[in-house]
């Protein structure tokens, strides 16, 4: 149960902080740098997969989605409040940077994808630690296998 309680925990906290990076983002993409801006984003999924990987597997794919749906859900209310005062921002300073419907659906996709590689990152990291486990396991087995072989009291075990 406790891992359960730390799941949600993480999965609120990585949501809310997700919500907000998301719609900066968006900004950075639009009016900064297109590899900056999915390069953050690539290093927060990588960055929140390895930290659910290291709950019990239940426990991990139910932070991992309910922080998704909250990362989109709340997202698309921090975006409303971003993105004006980021228009606001840069129309008094500079020049605002539209993007285009297809654009902006590029960028949604990248989002998506690069959100869901979080999943991709807990199951990598569980099958290198499953890896790990059975090449420790085998080699002690050869070990014991060596010893035993060895042995000249005769008896098999």
């Amino acid at each position: 149960m406790i891992d359960f309680q730390k799941s949600m925990k993480l999965s609120l906290i990585f949501g809310l902080i997700g919500a907000l990076l998301l719609p900066l983002m968006y900004e950075c993409y639009a009016n900064v740098s297109r590899g900056i801006a999915l390069s953050v984003l690539a290093a927060w999924a990588v960055f929140i997969g390895v930290k659910y990987s290291a709950l019990s597997r239940k426990a991990a794919l139910l932070a991992a989605s309910a922080g998704l749906a909250y990362t989109f859900g709340m997202g698309l209310i921090f975006y409303i409040a971003v993105h004006n005062a980021a228009v606001a921002l840069l129309e008094k300073n500079s020049k605002y940077f539209y993007l285009t419907l297809k654009e902006q659906m590029l960028w949604w996709l990248y989002a998506v994808l690069i959100m869901l590689s979080a999943f991709a990152v807990m199951f990598f990291a569980w099958g290198i630690r499953y890896a790990v486990k059975r090449i420790r396991s085998n080699s002690e087995q050869v070990g014991d296998y060596i010893a035993n072989a060895f042995d000249e009291s005769g008896d098999l075990k």
